[in-house]
């Protein structure tokens, strides 16, 4: 940092108990007259929210407080110790309990979640923030790096030492589609106006996105932006970071709500068109030692996932890889009559309200949709729509998906920076089948075993045949396709980073560990590649703000 000898330098690094900067000067001898300077941060604040994917937000039950949701951290021997145990009360929740305690209309965001500022914030102050609502372990480290990069951008007229290195780095090093430039002087001295004060914006995804983005348009007015003196607010605006389905929720914000007070938006590892792996989840579980927690098998996440909106939008939209099939049946032989789904572009009829064996939620399947026998939304469809089955009512779910679907289509908040896995090592379900031999034309078999987890037994006349459901093997970040995060940069979006073994540029390719490895979904904003876009768009996104007194 640039000193003139005749002064002495104090930083205001500390904040008060409101997190606002705060400078600690030291008592001098009386023979040093040296002036004291003290260097406070910039008046003008731009807040930036962080939208967690699915999952990645904390619940409570309406009715009594009790936490219901909290997304294991796996960050140290205490986190692990208590994910364990997590593990181990799931081990005996079925599909009925789970049903109960994750219905939709009962639980809300629980800002009670455990917080890591890495030493950028009190506690309590991130507490204040909303950092409580978030997956730690995910998210609160990304926030930390935005909250303390964004705050030393500039001292004295001069760049610190990040901004002046990696962060002038070229964005196609980083994996950029677009062409764009890199950070210039006078890019960091616009940011280095302003104040960044992160906050964390969980919601409940379990929901329809749009009630979340909704609920976040209350959570920025009455609380971010009311978090700040009267004379800024009418200017201020926020900027918007999202992971995966919260990406969703901007979108719904901006798109449908049509909320002006976004800035701009960071997309990352959003499944912008979908992603076939919630087809998986619901006909076979999860995998792993995830699946205790998430669902071992389709009774599990079925019963959970069919009233969940919010999951359910995640299935693969009509414009998904260009509208081409994602669903295959059977082995493809050049003699077998297999089938790819969708046929015309219409995976709602064809797949998700198919009661077929290779339906969404297949007809031997209802049974799973109301194991709790709950007063929810099949119940109420019987007072409103006269008599109507659980099979009934979810396929009135999955027609308010096909024109969220719709609404949102090619449609992202301007300007959208956007960045993805592409690594053919992160396998993921670009497209889904079910392995097998198929004698006859795929709507002529009849169920007559189901597994659960990703093996049927067909009939059909006499005949009898096995399938089983294949692993994935296509690119990506394990959960979204290299298809579907490619999606927004497309639709042109500002910028598409495209990270992981099978992208371009000097740093694109390259984890934190100088390996060719590409991200892993949940943890993608722990890695170097991600932040680095993430804190790119932003400062691009702040040229526009122009509610600072400088």
């Amino acid at each position: 940092m640039p000193q003139n000898n005749n002064e002495v330098i104090i930083d205001a690094l500390d904040r008060d108990e409101s997190g606002r900067p705060v400078a600690r000067p030291r008592l001098t001898p009386n023979q040093d007259q040296r002036d004291k300077v003290c260097l406070m941060p910039p008046e003008a604040v731009i807040p930036v929210v962080f939208l967690p994917g699915i999952m990645g937000s904390n619940l409570k039950a309406k009715d009594g407080g009790r936490a219901v949701w909290r997304p294991p951290n796996m960050d140290g021997v205490g986190a692990i110790l208590s994910a364990l145990g997590q593990l181990f009360s799931y081990w005996f929740k079925g599909p009925a309990t789970r049903q109960r305690e994750l219905n939709p209309p009962g639980v809300e965001v629980d800002p009670r979640g455990s917080i890591e500022t890495e030493g950028t914030l009190e506690r309590e102050v991130a507490r204040d923030r909303g950092w409580g609502t978030v997956m730690r372990s995910a998210y609160n480290p990304v926030m930390s790096v935005m909250e303390e990069r964004l705050n030393n951008l500039m001292v004295l007229g001069e760049m610190m030492e990040w901004w002046n290195d990696e962060g002038r780095r070229v964005p196609s090093d980083y994996g950029d589609q677009k062409s764009n430039p890199p950070l210039t002087e006078d890019d960091l001295k616009h940011a280095a106006q302003y104040r960044y004060e992160v906050w964390g914006g969980g919601y409940n995804w379990l929901q329809s996105n749009v009630d979340s983005a909704n609920d976040i348009k209350d959570y920025i007015e009455n609380k971010v932006l009311a978090s700040y003196p009267e004379d800024q607010r009418g200017r201020m605006k926020v900027i918007l970071v999202t992971h995966s389905m919260g990406g969703f929720v901007a979108r719904a914000l901006t798109e449908i709500v049509g909320y002006e007070k976004v800035l701009g938006v960071v997309h990352g590892v959003m499944p912008a068109t979908g992603a076939p792996a919630i087809y998986h989840h619901m006909r076979c579980g999860y995998e792993g030692v995830a699946s205790v927690i998430l669902g071992r098998d389709a009774a599990e996440v079925v019963a959970v996932a069919a009233y969940s909106p919010g999951a359910l939008q995640l299935t693969p939209a009509f414009d998904y890889a260009g509208g081409k099939p994602w669903l295959k049946l059977g082995d493809g032989g050049a003699s077998e009559p297999g089938r790819s789904l969708p046929t015309s572009g219409n995976p709602y009829d064809e797949i998700y309200k198919s009661r077929a064996w290779y339906g969404l939620i297949p007809e031997h399947n209802a049974k799973l949709i109301n194991p709790a026998q709950l007063t929810g939304p099949a119940q109420e469809s019987k007072d409103i729509y006269g008599g109507m089955s659980s099979l009934e009512a979810f396929d009135l779910t999955i027609d308010s998906v096909r024109s969220f679907h719709a609404e949102l289509a090619k449609k992202y908040p301007k300007p959208a920076y956007c960045h993805y896995g592409a690594d053919s090592g992160q396998k993921t379900w670009s497209e889904v089948r079910w392995q097998g031999t198929l004698t006859a034309l795929p709507e002529q078999w009849q169920v007559e075993d189901d597994d659960g987890n990703g093996r049927l037994r067909l009939t059909n006349a006499g005949q009898h045949v096995e399938l089983e459901f294949g692993p994935p093997e296509g690119m990506g970040d394990g959960t979204v396709s290299t298809e579907s995060g490619s999606a927004p940069g497309e639709a042109g979006v500002q910028a598409s980073f495209r990270q992981g073994n099978q992208a371009d540029g000097a740093y694109a390719r390259m984890n934190g560990k100088g390996k060719e490895q590409g991200y892993e979904h949940q943890d993608s904003y722990n890695d170097p590649r991600a932040q680095w876009a993430t804190l790119y768009g932003i400062v691009r996104i702040a040229r526009q703000a122009d509610w600072s007194s400088c």
